[in-house]
């Protein structure tokens, strides 16, 4: 029977299995670490806690992105306010952050205690990688945190209730952190490996370094908002490193792991009212027709379909006075209107009806997309934001920064392509394996795609496709709306907007009384999403 990602601990149970079967040979790397340690309860492996950190890796709190981040972000629309709160479901990062910094704390401390420790520089490494990637995301979400003293509560009870770190400290050290790992990365034969219990990227140890470089380039750009010259020098530097090529990307990959499904379908169902948007409609045809004759986007029939009148139709994201009203997800008058309902893999036609453009079933619906990291392609609009504004002690070059540009679009579209082709309940409308050379020189050289001479409309290019290109990283997406201050396509929304100033995820309400102090230190005692977190310009 195969099994179904729903939450970590699902995820975990698929990637200790794979360490399991492979446990001769990593009897054979570790010795002493796979001892007892002094506890009566269980027994703590640094392979085991090290799949556990990589399973934290996964997308997790997606009622929050399918309720709110894809409308903030204005990836898609929502055609009715969703039934599920901010501040009921802003906590799935925050607790999935937390039980992976108890696991990494816990897992260098066996490192440190190992008389072998010498010979796990790489391990380190790669936990370092991971653990720092979260913690600059987590703060990017939520803005100060307990950081220094947090993920230590096996310690005792002077940990229980930890401080709350400055976003600026907290990115300072979390980006040191992963220069070392870069740094540090050894192809000595001296070094053990994880074997298979390395599910991510297999102990390629040059993917290793491009991951950990590249997410260092993501941060840097982020942190020049409100340290130029700190910034630029990470820049520089990460430049001078192998990053990840266009093609390559870094996920958590049902085509790696025996047994895996990721289901996402369950949160576009019941109280999220998910359309395709008008703003991301705008950036993917040149003209309003319904019958889709404007389209120029290569991706747009891979993340959207036509209403159930076969029109392309996009939802208003700020609707005005007098916009029909979509009609409910779910069973009306005896009809089944949901265009996410699963019965749609077997019978495409729904029964019933919905007016506005949904988001493809079969995106929403196929369990072996891959959950994404960072990507090539996100590195590549990365170099091109660089050469355009020249920075990171790069002189301004428009030739390169378009040549990074087109190869950023050029492996989105390959990916997705690859993606829909190779999934195997896509029926209706499958693309082929890849598009052709002259499809995507014609979207290329589209008007509204084709790199501007101007460097101001250049630079809003970038940020538009890097957006686009993020459409199943919501939360990737909307660090890089907030970062640019709203550089990337949007709509100015309504005042009554449950998205309007979404700057920051709430924190979640047990930290009101369980680090009440700490918490109202942090808060001034109200906490507020239109807050700006320091890295916001």
């Amino acid at each position: 029977m195969k099994r179904i990602i729903k939450s970590k601990t699902i995820l975990y149970s698929i990637l200790l299995g794979s360490i399991i079967l492979s446990t001769t040979s990593c009897n054979k790397d570790f010795g002493d670490i796979n001892k007892p340690w002094d506890n009566k309860v269980y027994t703590p492996t640094i392979p085991g806690l090290y799949t556990s950190i990589a399973s934290s890796m996964a997308e997790n709190g997606r009622p929050l992105f399918t309720s709110h981040l894809y409308q903030a972000s204005q990836l898609a629309a929502s055609y009715s306010a969703s039934g599920y709160r901010l501040d009921d479901k802003s906590s799935a990062s925050w607790y999935n952050y937390y039980g992976a910094l108890i696991d990494y704390n816990k897992t260098m401390e066996l490192i440190e205690k190992d008389s072998a420790v010498a010979r796990m520089t790489n391990i380190k490494a790669m936990l370092k990688t991971l653990i720092s990637l979260k913690t600059l995301a987590n703060t990017t979400y939520y803005g100060d945190m307990p950081y220094s003293e947090a993920g230590k509560s096996y310690l005792g009870a002077q940990y229980y209730r930890p401080v709350y770190d400055k976003q600026q400290d907290i990115f300072s050290n979390a980006l040191k952190e992963l220069k070392w790992a870069i740094d540090n990365f050894s192809t000595s034969t001296s070094q053990m490996s994880l074997g298979s219990a390395d599910v991510l990227l297999q102990n390629d140890l040059s993917l290793w370094v491009k991951f950990a470089n590249s997410v260092r380039l993501r941060y840097a750009l982020i942190l020049r908002n409100k340290d130029a010259a700190g910034a630029d020098a990470i820049i520089a530097d990460a430049l001078s490193k192998p990053l990840l090529e266009p093609a390559e990307y870094i996920s958590i990959n049902p085509a790696k792991i025996t047994g895996l499904q990721i289901d996402r379908s369950g949160t576009f169902r019941g109280n999220s009212y998910i359309r395709m948007g008008s703003t991301i409609w705008n950036a993917m045809s040149s003209s309003a027709a319904t019958d889709g004759s404007g389209i120029y986007d290569l991706r747009t029939k891979i993340f959207f379909e036509p209403n159930k009148a076969g029109q392309w139709k996009p939802y208003p994201q700020n609707p005005p006075a007098g916009t029909e009203a979509e009609t409910a997800n779910g069973v009306v008058d005896g009809k089944n209107n949901d265009p996410y309902a699963e019965a749609r893999t077997t019978t495409w036609l729904a029964p019933g009806n919905y007016l506005y453009s949904p988001l493809n079933y079969y995106y929403v619906a196929d369990r072996t997309i891959p959950d994404l990291i960072i990507t090539g392609s996100e590195v590549s609009f990365l170099k091109a934001e660089i050469y355009n504004r020249g920075i990171g002690g790069v002189a301004a070059n428009p030739a390169t920064a378009k040549q990074f540009y087109n190869a950023g679009i050029t492996e989105s579209v390959k990916f997705w392509y690859k993606v829909a082709n190779s999934s195997t309940i896509w029926v209706v409308n499958k693309p082929a394996a890849a598009p052709t050379d002259g499809e995507l020189s014609t979207m290329l050289a589209n008007s509204n795609v084709a790199y501007s001479n101007t460097v101001a409309t250049a630079l809003t290019q970038i940020y538009r496709q890097s957006w686009l290109a993020m459409f199943h990283q919501p939360y990737d997406a909307w660090v890089l709306q907030r970062r640019t201050n709203y550089g990337t396509p949007f709509t100015q929304l309504a005042p009554t907007s449950e998205v309007l100033d979404l700057n920051k995820l709430i924190y979640p309400q047990a930290e009101a009384s369980s680090n009440a102090v700490n918490w109202r230190a942090a808060t001034n005692g109200a906490d507020d999403k239109s807050k700006k977190p320091w890295f916001m310009p």
